[in-house]
């Protein structure tokens, strides 16, 4: 039952080039907010997703069950909300989004508890449509926080994603190969999300979760959140490079310009460009560049990608982490779906 949603939500990480909730979209009617009552039945609290069942009283004196999904635990504890809100028999009030198909699946957004505040459930853009705004970092002590500021040298620390209202808006030019790519993929299916299988170069980066970059001198280890995934930057070169070709990460290799950290990617296996399944090739590379603000509160992001079989022109993106002072990595520990 919780399938076709757990697909959705994962493909609310805003994917190259496209608008904030293009996808989500896709999945859940945006334009028709609603909001359901009713007593929790079952709760699943694991990334990717926190999934709910609600028993609601329907109008002919029966009741409905109602399937919830939200973002993902590693991501609501930053907001101050975890599983200990609610308990299995309780009632809640859930704001959010109802599928297209007209099943009585939903996108919660945010969830009131009995005699409680109204909390985010799905931390994005849309929590303020239903008068809720969101306060990142309630979680970090004063004394992580200090150990944090004193930690934290030029970008190595821990980073914070954006907001996604932020970024601009680039549309990919795609060839008619991938184009025709689009067409075969079905995330019902093929969706690698449902196997708790990790993403690869370049749409790994474009992902809501914090990352921590680590100095080891020859070599700079970048640590994602999402998928627990560790990434490896060439600093001086490698002898071993060619252990490292052809694999989903592929291999990287930086260097300084100024205090920006530029990052070559090349070899890269893995099959798709974006969250729609646009496939990519193995000729796909990418250039990153990590730039440092002046008082060290914000790190920009610029990617540029060609792939000859994908794109038509190379594509440009951008967004940006801020710093969160004592902001730590969680596991991920991504759990199937059943």
């Amino acid at each position: 039952m919780f399938r076709f949603i757990a697909i959705a939500i994962f493909l609310s990480i805003t994917p190259f080039g496209v608008s904030a909730h293009h996808s989500v979209g896709a999945f859940f009617d945006l334009s028709s907010p609603t909001t359901i009552d009713g007593k929790i039945t079952s709760m699943r609290w694991r990334n990717p997703h926190v999934l709910m069942t609600i028993e609601q009283s329907s109008p002919d004196g029966g009741v409905q069950l109602w399937q919830v999904t939200s973002g993902g635990p590693g991501l609501l504890q930053r907001f101050g909300v975890t599983k200990e809100i609610a308990e299995l028999g309780d009632r809640v009030s859930v704001s959010g989004f109802p599928t297209r198909s007209g099943s009585q699946e939903m996108l919660g957004v945010t969830i009131s508890v009995a005699y409680g505040s109204k909390l985010p459930m799905f931390p994005s853009p849309l929590v303020k449509r239903f008068g809720l705004d969101l306060n990142p970092g309630v979680h970090i002590t004063e004394a992580a926080a200090e150990e944090g500021t004193m930690a934290a040298r030029n970008i190595f620390r821990v980073w914070t994603y954006g907001r996604t209202m932020d970024r601009p808006v680039v549309n990919p030019s795609f060839t008619s190969q991938a184009l025709a790519g689009q067409e075969l993929y079905n995330p019902l299916e093929d969706d690698p999300a449902l196997r708790c299988e990790a993403q690869g170069m370049p749409i790994l980066m474009d992902n809501p979760f914090p990352m921590e970059f680590t100095d080891q001198g020859e070599k700079i280890i970048l640590e994602l959140e999402v998928w627990d995934i560790e990434r490896t930057i060439y600093m001086a070169g490698d002898q071993n490079a060619e252990a490292h070709r052809g694999t989903p990460l592929g291999y990287s290799v930086g260097h300084w310009e100024d205090s920006t950290l530029v990052v070559s990617t090349s070899d890269v296996d893995w099959a798709y460009f974006d969250d729609f399944g646009t496939p990519q090739s193995e000729l796909i590379e990418s250039v990153e560049r990590f730039t440092l603000s002046e008082d060290e509160s914000r790190l920009d992001y610029e990617v540029t990608i060609t792939d000859p079989e994908t794109l038509l022109e190379p594509l440009v993106v951008s967004w940006h982490w801020k710093w969160v002072p004592g902001e730590a990595l969680e596991p991920y520990n991504c759990t199937l779906v059943e």
